[in-house]
């Protein structure tokens, strides 16, 4: 099979199709996204990876156990735990120390034809939910885990960043009876956004002003100060986005304020497909373009390019 791997240099490979084990599902590979913590792996984010990149993608179950599941449209939770810790045994297997995570830390990714997952990974999708937008389903779960860690109803929301992850929280936030504010550099993109309900402003054009939620996800190391600068007294701030480098800040201000800084990571693929049943988003405008894998270096530089929401791969 075709796949895209990363071992120090990122190529387009031919690898055997994986061996599903017992207790594994293999899933044939439709459609992945890049995302921009794949670009961050590529820069160091992650050290020592070495695989298949990809984590954000639906298939179908080609091979499983139970028979039932084979011919179903399904994508899969990407954080692999022991089954056996603390963490596990409470429902917590995103922070298990053993975890693996799919296409991120010790296990190979969805840029490829074909990936072999843990059964209890593995998630149907339903049949209402269309191709374009069942392939948002990773990163708008992690969009929703904000709501999940931090009290978000009746306060002013301010979202630092308008790339994709910020449109998917966007669409969150117009949910919840919050006023929210987006600070962005893209005007198209923050017309959109706007249309949820969102006051919408380009970064030059933007006064600073206190919030009681600040939630930085630009994916910019610069953002950060602003973030803290924005967020009141006693206010939270909630980090969404990943670095390769590391960023240097006083934290005076964060003790003397008193600031609750909150790292927001994955969240459950379960409250997503809720959510895409419930309100049926249209996501399909965030796609910039498709490329088959034979094309993946192709698609992972057009996706580097600025202004550019979601690229595709098609297997």
């Amino acid at each position: 099979m075709k796949a895209l791997v990363f071992d120090g240099n990122l190529h387009l490979a031919e690898l055997p199709i994986p061996v599903r084990k017992q207790g594994d599902v293999l899933i044939r590979i439709v459609k992945a996204g890049i995302c921009n913590t794949d670009h961050e792996i590529v820069a160091g984010y992650m050290p020592g990876f070495t695989g298949v990149l990809g984590h954000e993608f639906i298939g179908v179950i080609e091979k499983a156990d139970d028979k039932k599941f084979i011919g179903k449209r399904a994508t899969a939770e990407i954080n692999c735990g022991c089954g056996t810790c603390d963490y596990c045994k409470s429902g917590m297997e995103r922070h298990c120390p053993h975890r693996t995570v799919i296409g991120i830390q010790g296990r190979d990714g969805a840029f490829a034809e074909y990936i072999s997952v843990p059964a209890e990974n593995a998630v149907v999708i339903p049949d209402s939910i269309p191709d374009l937008s069942a392939v948002f389903i990773e990163p708008l779960a992690a969009a929703l885990e904000i709501k999940d860690q931090v009290p978000l109803e009746n306060t002013k929301v301010l979202l630092v960043g308008d790339g994709k992850l910020g449109i998917l929280i966007a669409h969150v936030l117009s949910t919840i009876q919050c006023e929210t504010t987006v600070v962005g550099h893209h005007p198209e993109t923050l017309n959109r956004i706007r249309k949820p309900g969102a006051a919408a402003i380009v970064s030059d054009e933007f006064q600073k002003t206190k919030f009681d939620v600040v939630i930085e996800a630009s994916g910019n190391p610069d953002a950060f100060q602003l973030a803290v600068e924005c967020t009141k007294p006693r206010g939270t701030l909630v980090l969404k986005s990943t670095f390769a480098l590391s960023i240097t800040f006083n934290p005076s201000p964060l003790v003397v304020n008193e600031i609750t800084m909150v790292g927001s990571r994955c969240g459950r693929f379960s409250e997503a497909i809720r959510f895409l049943e419930m309100f049926k988003p249209d996501f399909s405008w965030m796609i910039a373009k498709e490329f088959g894998i034979k094309d993946g270096m192709e698609a992972f530089e057009y996706s580097k390019k600025a202004g550019i929401l979601k690229v595709l791969l098609k297997m």
